[in-house]
C-alpha cells in the first residue's frame, strides 16, 4: 500500500492539474523592410490562457506604411511580425505575404502555442478568409472590399499542450500483487501449451537431429 501511495504522488507531481490559467500581454511590432527596422503595432491582451479570451489595441496603418507594404509586395518580400511579453526578453517571430495582407484588408490571425504551464512558446501569423456572399441566382461570390482599411482586425487563437494518455497504475499494481499472492499459495495454473512449456528441451533435440542429418546426407 505504501508503494502504491508513492506512485500516485509521483504521477501527481509530474502531471499536475493541467494547464495553468493566467493573463498574457503581448507587445507587437512589425517590419516593412525585412527586419532592418521595427515599428510598434500595438498590444494584444490574453485575459485567460485557458479559455483564450483576448482583446487588441493596435495602431492604425499610416499611408506611408501602406506604401511600404505595397512596395514590399511588388518586391516579393515578407511582412514580419515579432512579439514579446513582459516576463520574457526574447522575441517570437512570424511572417506573412504582404500581398495577402493587402488582399485581406488587414484582417489577420495570430495563433499562439502555449505549453502546459501556460507559457508562450510559439506564434504563427495568418490571414482571415473573405466571407462568401450568396447571390440572387444561388451562386456564391467572395465579399468585395469597398475601401482600404487602415485598422488591423486581428483574431487570436490559443493552442494549449495536451497531456498524453495516463496509464492505469493502480489497477496494474493491484493485478501484480494479486498474481504474486496466488503464486505464493500455488493457486496460479499454468495454461500454456506443451510447446510453450518445454520449448527449451525440444529446440536442442531438433537442432541436434538437423546437424546430424546435414553431416551424413547418405543416411
Amino acid at each position: 500500500m505504501m508503494f502504491t501511495a508513492l506512485v500516485f504522488l509521483c504521477i501527481s507531481l509530474v502531471l499536475g492539474d493541467g494547464v495553468e490559467d493566467g493573463e498574457l500581454v503581448l507587445h507587437l511590432q512589425h517590419s516593412f523592410d525585412m527586419g532592418n527596422s521595427w515599428v510598434e503595432r500595438g498590444i494584444i491582451t490574453i485575459h485567460s490562457t485557458r479559455s483564450g479570451s483576448s482583446s487588441a489595441d493596435q495602431n492604425s496603418l499610416e499611408n506611408s506604411e501602406r506604401i511600404k507594404l505595397k512596395e514590399l509586395c511588388a518586391e516579393s518580400g515578407l511582412y514580419l511580425v515579432r512579439t514579446t511579453i513582459s516576463s520574457q526578453q526574447d522575441f517570437l517571430r512570424s511572417y506573412a505575404s504582404p500581398c495577402q495582407l493587402l488582399e485581406a484588408n488587414l484582417q489577420d490571425t495570430l495563433t499562439l502555442q502555449l505549453d502546459w504551464r501556460g507559457k508562450l512558446i510559439a506564434m504563427s501569423l495568418g490571414m482571415q478568409q473573405p466571407q462568401p456572399i450568396k447571390t440572387a441566382l444561388g451562386g456564391v461570390r467572395l465579399e468585395a472590399t469597398q475601401e482600404e482599411s487602415s485598422v488591423f482586425k486581428t483574431k487570436v487563437f490559443t493552442q494549449q499542450m495536451e497531456n498524453g494518455p495516463v496509464p492505469d497504475t493502480a489497477a496494474f499494481i493491484q493485478r501484480v500483487e494479486e498474481n504474486k499472492r496466488k503464486e505464493e499459495k500455488g493457486e496460479v495454473k499454468d495454461n500454456r501449451s506443451f510447446l510453450a512449456k518445454y520449448w527449451m528441451y525440444i529446440v536442442p533435440v531438433v537442432l541436434f537431429m538437423a546437424v546430424n542429418g546435414a553431416a551424413s546426407p547418405q543416411q
